[in-house]
């Protein structure tokens, strides 16, 4: 989609491209092509485009060396040996690779039925076609396993969803920043993880607004804030409610609203808030009283309050009702009536859920026998045991991979590579890098990136659609995910007359079923296929009457805020918003023996796994760390950029200490997901979690994760040096491109004599 934003210098075209990653800004970006070569030169942000306003995160700023990667996978391959890591690989044509793939996939459906085949796919590419379109057609086409895909955010949505239904504020953090007197970021580090928020905030700071961050850590975003508030991890329900006591205690709660606009607020306020005096809050929340109390009165002083919530809250075990408790606040104060008021997690399920979703994922064609949780891939592999709980018969025997790297994603990743490591387990891998998941499949196939397809991503950080075009040729013969579907529809002889399941182009899909002019989704009432082409993006229609929640009611079953919930009452849970301590957690006994809780949160550098691959980021992010509260760290004989081991009784990992002032004790933080086979043992924090679900919405417990440190064993740092080093040898080489040493000379025997001298633990 060539575009005249900008101007392109002579021999080039400018090209309007969206990110496809997992993040909540998906920013519009403009991509300078070399047109005598094909190849991609230069990448910015689109400054026209109101979010992103001509800038990049430095995640995405690198995305030529993302895509212009040693470390992608090209052709397809087949593994030659044993799996795991250290496993070999060998080049194999298309043909051999598909025949090899769906071969599989009959003499499975033919021997076990086709619940034996697993597919396992998240959020490597957030296109609404790379997503769930042509792939979820072939899976239903098959009668394959489903699998329950809430590895992120499902305790929050289905927190909202049993509050407000698909409902969110009209404004994003972003236009809210421009109205609002009170801004608060509840477990959100959006320098990091949302960044073109920021200047909105900066500016909004500037005019008056006040910022509260609340986050057990110190982040980038706490050191903006006005008013940084620390409560214990997982206490955050406890913090809410008790806010909600002191301001109807002080007649301050909006009393019309919550008659006019909710259902079950007299039992809130009779029955459950009683629960939450200032001193058992104090006593939870490790908050002091006057703390709770200056908070909850400043939230009462204006309507014109925004509530950021973040999707880390959602990785606690007792998450959905700590969702449920934040969302409901503006409830109290009545700040929904407001344009900038209200809470909220981002805008997925109306970004996202509001399409025809049969019509795009055909259900029609086919009834999917079982499911597993994505969560538990481990005890699905290792143990056999399905989202139910019941003993899978027959197992998985086919495992395909695609969009996701489990081997570092999944929780208990010693289970799942457990059972990646199966004999009579056949894995397929469509991936972009060789990840850890690759060392463990039998067929390897190469994916493009957003530079190579045409896409469009529903934002659910903002309320804009992006749209993107390819700007080059599929380098080597990588193949986006719809038409590897396609493909294996064909061979798997899906593919039938009068029937457009498989044969659909991308762009037929976008238009056929996200453009509908409003027929099926009020956001796009009054936007064509053609807008979105004219400036690739437009905002999604919030002002649709249909969505005039205030006036019309609530899209709940209620027809009103569902702050007592039936659904959750039918489901053994408090129907109303309530905190129960979380296991795992502050109050979990198990603290005796690992009294440190772990946060593995979002890395700088990186999405997820996303951007490993990207040598200048990885260098930024150097290694996996550890921070710790210096109280803590001093307990432990542990001082900054000790090589730590973090253990409990599922496995151990390493990370080097960073110790950090104003850290909670008894909190330490690491970096989610960081790849396994760039740590010291193998494996990342994820090898410490269990696969144990959220109260409800089936989510994962990444934060409740109790753990103890130790400082690594002199054998283990020596071990873990020589690999960063690779030897000697490694060592002159990295002394060498070093900038410090520039103009220094010194021969490959006098540096090795000063390795000797500064690690001689190591090269002595």
């Amino acid at each position: 989609m060539q575009t005249d934003k900008i101007k392109a210098p002579e021999g080039h075209s400018v090209h309007h491209v969206t990110c496809p990653h997992d993040c909540p800004d998906s920013c519009s970006m403009l991509v300078t092509r070399d047109d005598s070569t094909g190849r991609a030169v230069r990448i910015e942000g689109d400054p026209t485009h109101p979010i992103t306003r001509g800038y990049l995160c430095n995640k995405v700023n690198h995305y030529l060396d993302f895509v212009y990667n040693d470390n992608r996978v090209l052709y397809p391959h087949k593994r030659v040996g044993p799996k795991g890591p250290g496993a070999r690989f060998e080049r194999i044509s298309w043909d051999e690779a598909l025949d090899t793939i769906t071969g599989n996939f009959k003499h499975v459906i033919d021997v076990y039925g086709s619940e034996a085949v697993q597919p396992y796919s998240y959020s490597g590419t957030m296109g609404m076609v790379g997503y769930w379109t042509m792939d979820s057609r072939f899976w239903n086409k098959m009668e394959a396993a489903g699998l329950i895909q809430s590895i992120c955010i499902f305790a929050a949505m289905w927190a909202g969803l049993h509050t407000y239904g698909m409902a969110h504020p009209n404004m994003s953090v972003h236009e809210a920043a421009e109205e609002a007197d009170l801004m608060i970021l509840w477990g959100a580090n959006l320098v990091s993880t949302g960044v073109h928020a920021i200047p909105f905030i900066r500016e909004a700071k500037e005019r008056g607004m006040k910022l509260v961050v609340i986050d057990p850590r110190v982040t980038r975003t706490t050191m903006m804030a006005d008013w940084h508030i620390q409560p214990r991890p997982g206490t955050d329900a406890a913090l809410a409610l008790g806010m909600m006591k002191v301001i109807v205690d002080r007649g301050l709660h909006d009393l019309e609203f919550l008659k006019e606009q909710t259902n079950g607020w007299e039992a809130l306020l009779e029955t459950e808030l009683p629960k939450y005096p200032l001193e058992r809050v104090a006593e939870i929340t490790g908050l002091t009283t006057a703390e709770i109390e200056k908070f909850a009165l400043e939230y009462a002083s204006t309507k014109k309050s925004y509530i950021r919530a973040n999707y880390g809250l959602n990785r606690h075990q007792n998450a959905g009702q700590m969702c449920r408790s934040i969302l409901v606040l503006p409830c109290i104060t009545g700040a929904w009536r407001e344009s900038c008021g209200g809470a909220c997690f981002g805008n997925l399920e109306e970004m996202w859920l509001r399409w025809d979703l049969d019509k795009l994922h055909r259900t029609d064609l086919g009834t999917r026998k079982r499911s597993i949780n994505m969560v538990q891939l481990g005890r699905a592999l290792s143990d056999h045991i399905d989202a139910e709980g019941k003993t899978m018969d027959p197992p998985i025997k086919s495992l395909f991979v695609y969009n996701s790297d489990p081997a570092n994603c999944a929780p208990n990743t010693n289970n799942v590579r457990k059972g990646l490591m199966r004999d009579d387990l056949f894995v397929a891998v469509h991936e972009t890098f060789w990840t850890d998941t690759c060392l463990y499949a039998d067929i390897v196939i190469p994916a493009d990136t957003q530079l190579e397809r045409t896409d469009m991503v529903a934002t659910y950080g903002n309320w804009y659609y992006t749209m993107n075009r390819p700007v080059i040729e599929p380098l080597g013969e990588s193949v986006r995910n719809s038409e590897l579907f396609r493909m294996l529809a064909q061979r798997m002889g899906y593919v039938e007359e009068g029937d457009n399941a498989f044969t659909q182009t991308d762009e037929e899909i976008i238009r056929d079923v996200m453009f509908d002019e409003g027929k099926h989704n009020p956001l796009m009432e009054g936007i064509t296929y053609e807008d979105i082409l004219k400036d690739g993006f437009v905002r999604a229609n919030t002002d649709s009457e249909r969505r005039n929640f205030l006036k019309n009611g609530w899209p709940t079953d209620s027809g009103k805020i569902d702050i007592w919930c039936e659904k959750l009452k039918e489901e053994g849970i408090n129907p109303l918003p309530s905190y129960v301590p979380e296991i795992e957690g502050q109050e979990d006994p198990k603290r005796k023996d690992y009294p440190l809780q772990v946060l593995s949160s979002a890395a700088h550098y990186f999405i997820g796994d996303s951007f490993q691959s990207v040598p200048r980021l990885q260098a930024m992010m150097s290694r996996p760390t550890v921070e710790l509260n210096p109280e803590d760290a001093k307990a432990r004989g542990i001082e900054d950029g000790d090589l730590c081991c973090m253990y409990n009784d599922r496995g151990e990992t390493y990370a080097y200490a960073v110790i950090i002032d104003g850290l909670l004790p008894g909190v330490c933080s690491t970096q989610k997901q960081f790849k396994g086979s760039n740590t010291p043992n193998g494996v990342n924090i994820n090898a410490l979690n269990s696969e144990m679900l959220t109260d409800f919405g089936t989510s994962p417990t990444f934060y409740s994760c109790l753990v103890e440190i130790k400082k690594a064993s002199e054998d283990m740092r020596k071990q873990t040096l020589l690999k960063e080093w690779g030897g000697l040898q490694g060592y002159i080489r990295k002394w060498r491109e070093d900038p410090r040493n520039d103009g220094i000379e010194a021969t490959d025997d006098e540096i090795i004599a000063f390795a000797k001298e500064q690690h001689p633990g190591v090269f002595g």
